[in-house]
């Protein structure tokens, strides 16, 4: 299989944007990217892949080629090509062509354009539509928890939030629990969302749009009267989305969503702060789950370290000394005041060799652990 590397190294992509932009989506691709940035300066454009969270800049194109690859992204994703002073948002599906080597699902790239000082700045979001890889099994959660949130999602209404910060893998959460729920009995499961990240067979999914003529609010109004067994909304953010969740919950749907909160029992806190009355937090709140990525050690070049395993790299990583991400996750169920802890799951990923302490440190820190010395 051509590497990703040998894709982007070859001198004639940079007279040909079409095939260009292809080579680009296609290194992002084999390099598991999330992201993909397209940052003009005055003399060219600096192109960066996001991978397990941390950019690395892996090919600098002339700006003599901003427009041509701008301009062929445009195309793909249906936008204004002539409209370079407003910013633009779209998205489309890419196949990666074969190249003898590997079968990929297609690809579903959301893209947003930004007028700067030198051109248009560009992302990508980059997003496999294989949805079906989306399971509780694949998240990291620990026998224990697995079972408390099977358990909870057999549950027949109530409130489940997941927690934690932008880029914390809320959403992945959210669809990995739809997908457990598909398994079991026949049920109506509708959502709403901003934008729809994954398309899942038998779920019917709506999407927030900008006119406002689909809001969180309304749409959740609209959902009521189609008899669904659960809701997934795709994030509790004021009082009227707030409102409609919780009435679905205590009138015997199950509603799963998402909320910014540092931690799982600050959920509590926020949820009251936002107009929920205190009695009716423990009445409707089944279980509020904190979580974050963190980076996983490559198996073929850790080493043991002063706490745990660390990093070296090797070219079976990319020389990163990590591969793929894991979640961390606590939980925490009001009615029984039962916590598992994000710092017990930390070390017990530590201790395994599945993460790294400095990993950990970077991505929680260690106040929001609850660690004041070196270690866990």
């Amino acid at each position: 299989m051509i590497s990703a590397n040998e894709l982007l190294s070859r001198a004639e992509l940079l007279t040909d944007p079409v095939r260009l932009t292809d080579r680009i989506l296609r290194a992002g691709l084999l390099m598991h990217a999330s992201d993909v940035h397209f940052d003009p300066d005055a003399t060219s454009v600096r192109v960066r892949f996001r991978i397990d969270g941390e950019l690395e800049e892996v090919l600098r194109i002339p700006g003599t080629m901003q427009a041509g690859v701008t301009g062929r992204l445009k195309v793909l994703a249906s936008l204004d090509i002539a409209e370079r002073r407003a910013p633009q948002d779209g998205g489309f599906t890419w196949r990666m062509p074969d190249m003898g080597g590997g079968r990929f699902s297609p690809l579903d790239v959301r893209m947003a354009t930004l007028p700067v000082r030198h051109g248009e700045r560009v992302t990508l979001r980059l997003l496999e539509t294989d949805a079906e890889r989306l399971t509780l099994d694949n998240l990291g959660l620990s026998d224990a928890d697995h079972a408390v949130f099977s358990g909870v999602l057999a549950q027949p209404h109530g409130l489940v939030l997941l927690t934690g910060p932008t880029g914390s893998g809320k959403t992945t959460t959210l669809y990995a629990a739809i997908q457990q729920l598909l398994k079991g009995r026949p049920l109506n499961i509708l959502t709403v969302e901003d934008p729809i990240e994954y398309e899942i067979q038998g779920v019917s999914q709506a999407e927030v749009d900008s006119s406002d003529k689909v809001n969180f609010s309304k749409a959740l109004k609209s959902l009521l009267r189609h008899d669904p067994d659960v809701i997934m909304i795709g994030e509790i953010r004021d009082a009227d989305s707030l409102d409609a969740a919780v009435k679905a919950a205590l009138t015997g749907h199950l509603v799963l969503s998402t909320l910014h909160t540092n931690d799982a029992k600050s959920s509590v806190t926020r949820l009251v702060d936002m107009g929920l009355a205190p009695h009716l937090v423990p009445a409707t709140l089944r279980l509020a789950v904190a979580q974050r990525l963190v980076r996983r050690l490559c198996p073929k070049c850790r080493v043991k370290g002063e706490n745990g395993f660390e990093a070296k790299g090797c070219p079976e990583c990319g020389s990163r000394g990590y591969s793929g991400r894991i979640g961390l996750f606590e939980l925490y169920d009001p009615s029984t005041e039962r916590l598992t802890s994000m710092r017990d799951d930390a070390k017990a990923k530590i201790d395994a060799g599945v993460t790294s302490w400095s990993e950990v440190v970077r991505v929680v820190g260690t106040a929001d652990l609850g660690i004041t010395g070196g270690n866990c």
